[in-house]
């Protein structure tokens, strides 16, 4: 839906109606336009669209929808890019979770709950289910760089950088980015043999399958981009100081993820970081950390500084 009326509106068509949107659609029952009229008011009352009040030649009033800024995240922009896959995460594989969430609380035997309910961790789960590996994978792949461009734009510590790893880097895509700003930069994509394997191929890109719990490939600099979330302390230590074993004496890593509050508070940002948090420590037994925590983590890892870099990224620091 969204991606129709982005066209239409790039089309000079401002607004569009059901009964417009239901034409472009590839299946045209004889309710849709009634069925969308129930969900578009719904989009549009939390602000994923613009809804007005349009009176047609024969006098007759419609309600017509145009995308609202927030909505235009949700349409593939000319890069491909759209936050549109990540709603697919919403899966009831994740969902399932909330069922049983006070065992994940009280149980003094559960330590990771998605393996108590699943029966195995959810990286593995998701490796055995490829309808929901791909979903993740596309999730990742079109959210990512929303992210990454807005980091760019804000932290400048890739200056000077000469040998860049990224750690979990899936298939580069974050390399990619920071290349094209960085062209000096030589990249070391580091993830799983199994991830590596669909990796393809790029300029200035070499990629290496390994494991981060056992080590770390060799640069001057390390990035971690929402890695730490996924992993309670003691694992993220772990492979924090096969990080600081693979850099030189004056190198750094840089570690891009949520920084929550000591106090949460009402605003959209903080209920977001929270639900995030929460999420991770159901699905994965991680979490995402106060400032304190990962300044803990660090001095834990062998690192001797730690600062933050950014502070004007929504969620991202």
């Amino acid at each position: 839906i969204t991606d129709i009326i982005a066209k239409a509106e790039s089309s000079c068509h401002a607004s569009l109606s059901a009964s417009q949107i239901a034409s472009l659609l590839p299946n045209q029952p004889p309710q849709l336009p009634n069925r969308l009229e129930r969900i578009l008011p719904l989009l549009a009352s939390y602000s994923l669209l613009d809804c007005s009040i349009r009176t047609n030649q024969d006098g007759k009033t419609e309600r017509v929808y145009a995308l609202s800024p927030v909505g235009k995240y949700f349409a593939f922009d000319n890069d491909g890019i759209s936050v549109a896959p990540f709603t697919t995460l919403m899966n009831r594989v994740f969902h399932d979770l909330w069922t049983d969430v006070k065992d994940a609380i009280v149980d003094p035997n559960c330590n990771n709950h998605f393996e108590s309910v699943y029966g195995m961790p959810s990286f593995e789960y998701m490796g055995r289910n490829e309808e929901l590996n791909d979903m993740f994978n596309k999730a990742m792949a079109h959210t990512g760089p929303i992210e990454t461009k807005m980091v760019l734009n804000s932290y400048k510590g890739f200056e000077g950088v000469s040998t860049l790893v990224d750690v979990g880097g899936g298939v580069g895509g974050t390399l990619k980015l920071i290349l094209s700003a960085y062209p000096s930069i030589k990249g070391i994509n580091f993830d799983l043999p199994q991830t590596i394997e669909d990796a393809p191929p790029h300029p200035g890109i070499k990629h290496i399958g390994g494991d981060m719990f056992e080590s770390v490939t060799n640069g001057d600099a390390i990035l971690l981009k929402y890695i730490c979330h996924n992993w309670p302390d003691e694992d993220c230590v772990k492979f924090l100081r096969n990080c600081h074993k693979a850099l030189p004496p004056h190198g750094k890593v840089i570690v891009l993820d949520v920084i929550i509050s000591e106090v949460p508070n009402s605003s959209n940002t903080s209920k977001r970081t929270f639900i995030v948090d929460s999420h991770m420590f159901l699905s994965h037994g991680g979490k995402e950390r106060t400032e304190n925590e990962f300044e803990k983590l660090c001095k834990s890892s062998g690192f001797s500084k730690f600062h933050v870099a950014c502070n004007d990224i929504p969620g991202i620091r």
